[in-house]
């Protein structure tokens, strides 16, 4: 799937790999829910790398912060949500041995009452779906083109207070 742009083969690609939903009360043995407690705070955490012989020089060119901006959009009734940002450095990121691979992860924080609690039978909010955008501006000169892009779709999530 083509979630990258640009996307130049074997000179500039992407993947956002993972979007990991971590509810603070996971199941035994740590694994993380994809049912939230609305009333609580919960992270997403996202994984992307770029791959390709220009990486070196098109992230020395860019310099900056990834914006990594995560979004809920209802399935059914209900609202769409912004759910959150985080800032990454795009000198933060993990080098692979070959430094025309790079990988960087985030967490974002989704703070308490942000989405609906799911309300059964009715169409009122509740289940969404997630998606991702990493984006890390160009300011070469004003000329378009250079900014970075990725986008990633999923989980879906529904919120459920279990009191």
């Amino acid at each position: 799937m083509n979630q990258f742009d640009p996307n130049l083969p074997g000179l500039l690609e992407g993947d956002v790999s993972s979007v990991a939903v971590t509810d603070p009360q996971p199941f035994v043995g740590g694994i993380g829910n994809h049912v939230v407690d609305p009333t609580k705070a919960f992270d997403l955490t996202v994984e992307w790398r770029l791959d390709g012989q220009l990486v070196p020089v098109w992230l020395a060119a860019l310099g900056g912060d990834w914006d990594v901006s995560a979004y809920a959009e209802s399935l059914g009734g209900g609202s769409e949500v912004r759910l959150g940002t985080a800032h990454v450095a795009a000198t933060a990121f993990t080098p692979d041995p070959d430094q025309n691979h790079v990988k960087y992860t985030a967490t974002i924080t989704v703070p308490p009452n942000t989405i609906d609690e799911h309300a059964p039978g009715t169409d009122r909010g509740g289940i969404y779906k997630l998606a991702v955008a990493v984006f890390l501006n160009s300011t070469l000169l004003g000329l378009p083109g250079y900014d970075l892009i990725g986008y990633h779709e999923g989980p879906v999530i529904q919120a459920e207070n279990p009191a």
